[in-house]
């Protein structure tokens, strides 16, 4: 579906086809409001980054729109996610350390590998993303699933832009309750196949780069 096509399906619903009071890109800043609190509530919208390294470059951008990382590999080895502490603890002022990078940091946007790439290496970045905003030559992010659903985030603005409180408040419902029915979907798919307890794991980074 397209964002035209579901402002058109808002409009069906409104019975207000044709009508100048919701202009398409009024409709549209909704559609991007809907998309974004589904992505950042539910964490719905999920894309893969590829970059190449670049030889004594420690620092790489965050990917556009990323809300937060969920897994980093170098040239298909999964990255171990660390804080600068751990990262004082594996390496030294004094030393540079280069080689294949085992390990990532993040500041302010930004992706720090340790040990620093000592060649051209592929980086892939696994993201969270928040939606970009939307014109008449989108694509709709959120899955698939919700678009329809969108219409009721849709209708309840529209309803309350022509003070019809009541009805605002009916489709408000139903929107707040698909955003509840994600989070707790989107929870499952992001868990997968994996078991339902907690790990026994090291709580600081192991030094393979030697003794620290």
């Amino acid at each position: 579906m397209t964002p035209s096509e579901l402002a058109e399906y808002a409009r069906r619903q409104y019975n207000a086809v044709g009508d100048a009071f919701f202009s398409d890109p009024e409709l549209y800043q909704y559609i991007w409001a809907a998309q974004l609190e589904l992505a950042t509530e539910a964490l719905c919208i999920r894309r893969v980054y590829t970059a190449s390294t670049v030889a004594a470059q420690q620092e790489y951008e965050y990917p556009t729109n990323a809300l937060s990382i969920k897994r980093v590999t170098y040239d298909g080895e999964k990255l171990t996610p660390i804080t600068f502490r751990e990262e004082d603890a594996l390496t030294s002022p004094a030393v540079t350390v280069s080689g294949s990078p085992q390990y990532y940091a993040v500041w302010n946007d930004t992706l720090y590998l340790t040990p620093i790439p000592d060649a051209v290496g592929t980086l892939k970045i696994f993201s969270i993303n928040e939606p970009q905003e939307v014109d008449n030559t989108s694509v709709l992010e959120v899955p698939t699933r919700y678009h329809l659903k969108m219409a009721d985030f849709l209708l309840a603005a529209m309803c309350a832009k022509e003070k019809n409180f009541q009805a605002a408040g009916h489709y408000q419902a139903r929107w707040d309750k698909t955003v509840m029915d994600a989070k707790k979907q989107e929870r499952k798919y992001l868990r997968g196949d994996a078991f339902l307890g907690v790990n026994d794991s090291e709580s600081m980074a192991s030094n393979v780069l030697g003794s620290s």
